[in-house]
């Protein structure tokens, strides 16, 4: 059955009453597709008397496959799962209809653990067509001619971050000069895209804090998340209540079949409508805010090694067009190190907070990214920002073309004390 996500789609009980199920595809958290984000106004930037002279962007690698852990789990539980929601309906007539019930009986998985993460068809067409956008939007700053000396290109020492920076190439230039392009050399220790990973004290006292996920631990315990299990196990016609693990497992393969499958919907989606997605949409932003935002100081002090990267690149004389590829944990230290997206009280597990800035459905979906421009005006050096392609006022400025000096007052301490290895020293 073929269901176009950006609008209403219907599915047909067996009862013959038809509902409007709304569209869930914008509530997958970190595997949410971003051709759903993505703005697609891409018309030169302007500003009266100003002109663009740098660009500067960290990018989320595109769309992924899973992780080795979630292709044994979709070999397994999945399998398994397929098989007994096909019986149920045989024997019980359940309330998927003919056409999702083909759906899950044409479902396999042949997915090779040695290719986990592995960069997507899809997610080469992401970076194609931002680099294309962003071009067009900064015309002075990324030059269409390649050189050496004023592009940069930057990626983490992983496949699907590589092939990134690659097919990102190939949308500013073409597919021939891109084989020609120089990239820094990706190390397996860096502490400018990945500094998180190297941090002796954040890995002990945040990532493997049990504290950490102690508001995640509570919401999935809660009873809203329990009536969603119910939920979700009674619409694909079970006789019995899923676990919490199989429909996290669920809720992550919708995301990543959805997301790498134009005009396509996972099977794994029929168990979820838009408010059961959600609530486990939220069970996953509870981890990302702890894990990754603003439950730790710490967590986005790191993150001052980037802007000691991006203030050397405005105020040096090296390239014009910095491109740095890495992963949702550098972009949301780095959001947090900004002090965007911050809710007005931390988030908790006793109770979803429905209005929250901080959604990683929004702020990290695949192919994430976030740009600073340098411009050249009449009466000073101004930044603008944008973040999923789209212009953001930062809380430090008052207007969105903000003067590179504020930047540079806000942030100079910070970027001052920046000593990766004092802030992640384990006394």
């Amino acid at each position: 059955m073929l269901l176009h996500s950006l609008f209403f789609f219907y599915i047909t009980f067996n009862s013959s009453l038809s509902i409007i199920i709304e569209d869930i595809s914008k509530h997958l958290g970190t595997r949410t597709p971003y051709r759903f984000k993505y703005n697609k106004e891409d018309s030169k930037i302007k500003y009266p008397h100003c002109k663009d002279t740098k660009i500067w962007m960290v990018v989320r690698h595109g769309t992924r496959l899973p992780s080795a852990k979630d292709i044994l789990g979709m070999n397994s539980v999945l399998k398994d799962l397929k098989h007994e929601i096909l019986f149920q309906h045989r024997i019980a007539k359940g309330p998927l209809n003919s056409e999702q019930l083909d759906d899950f009986e044409k479902w396999s998985n042949n997915l090779e653990i040695e290719k986990e993460k592995f960069l997507t068809y899809e997610g080469q067409n992401e970076m194609i067509l931002l680099a294309e956008r962003t071009q067009k939007r900064f015309p002075n700053a990324i030059k269409k001619e390649y050189n050496n000396n004023t592009f940069e290109f930057r990626y983490t020492a992983t496949q699907r971050a590589q092939q990134s920076a690659r097919y990102f190439t190939v949308g500013l230039f073409d597919k021939k000069i891109s084989q020609h392009v120089v990239f820094a050399p990706a190390t397996k220790i860096d502490m400018v895209l990945r500094f998180y990973k190297h941090c002796d004290k954040w890995q002990k006292q945040v990532k493997k804090n049990s504290s950490t996920y102690k508001e995640q631990k509570i919401f999935g315990n809660s009873d809203l998340m329990n009536k969603t299990l119910e939920s979700v196990s009674q619409r694909l016609g079970l006789n019995r209540t899923l676990s919490l693990d199989t429909v996290i497992l669920m809720y992550k393969i919708c995301g990543y079949e959805t997301s790498w499958r134009k005009n396509h919907l996972s099977p794994w989606c029929y168990g979820f409508d838009r408010n059961r997605a959600e609530v486990l949409e939220y069970y996953i932003d509870l981890k990302h805010y702890w894990l990754d935002g603003y439950g730790y100081d710490l967590t986005y002090r790191q993150a001052c090694i980037l802007m000691k990267n991006l203030f050397e690149r405005f105020r040096g004389d090296g390239a014009s067009a910095t491109f740095l590829f890495a992963h949702s944990g550098t972009l949301l230290k780095l959001l947090t190190h900004l002090e965007l997206y911050k809710p007005e009280r931390p988030l908790t597990g006793d109770s979803m907070n429905k209005g929250r800035a901080w959604r990683a459905s929004d702020i990290d979906c695949f192919a994430s990214n976030l740009a600073f421009v340098l411009y050249k005006c009449e009466d000073g050096d101004y930044v603008l920002t944008l973040h999923q392609e789209r212009i953001i006022k930062l809380p430090m400025c008052d207007k969105e073309l903000c003067p590179l000096a504020t930047l540079w007052d806000y942030f100079k301490d910070s970027i001052h004390d920046c000593d990766i290895g004092d802030i992640c020293r384990l006394n």
